[in-house]
């Protein structure tokens, strides 16, 4: 499977539905994995590159996502507070609130995350990392996982 396919497939299309099914904490779940996986495209190393996912989340956020998520993350460090704390514990960390409130406010150390507003800016950014892979923009990378082929379309 290629890049783009992969991206529209798992990081668009079923990242949609899950928001169409309001799955709430699954979503957000996907949605930082996500970013972290959009980074593993957009770098230049190999797919599976080991120890790279604070970077690959940091570039995600930098160069697909409105400027204020790179803000945010130099602010709080979402990688940490948000992407490891979701994947460990299926919960972001104390400093992150979920809300509907003022996102990505900061306040006394503790941030917003409208989850409305994160699809809406991550449903751009894959978007645009499908446009940049379309356009050549971007290396497309084969992606290997004969493991799970009954996913593929």
């Amino acid at each position: 499977m290629d890049s783009k396919t992969f991206a529209q497939q798992f990081l668009l299309k079923e990242v949609e539905q899950m928001k169409a099914a309001n799955v709430q904490l699954h979503l957000l779940s996907a949605m930082v994995h996500g970013i972290e996986t959009a980074g593993a495209l957009l770098d230049s190393l190999p797919f599976k590159a080991k120890g790279q996912g604070k970077k690959r989340f940091g570039l995600a956020l930098n160069k697909l996502f409105p400027a204020a998520y790179d803000k945010a993350n130099r602010q709080l460090d979402l990688y940490g507070q948000l992407r490891s704390h979701m994947a460990h514990c299926m919960l972001p960390a104390k400093t992150i609130i979920v809300s509907d409130e003022r996102h990505l406010h900061v306040f006394e150390n503790v941030m917003n995350i409208d989850l409305n507003v994160f699809f809406e800016d991550y449903r751009g950014a894959m978007n645009l990392l499908i446009q940049q892979l379309e356009s050549g923009k971007l290396k497309n990378k084969k992606i290997v996982f004969e493991n799970l082929s009954s996913l593929e379309e």
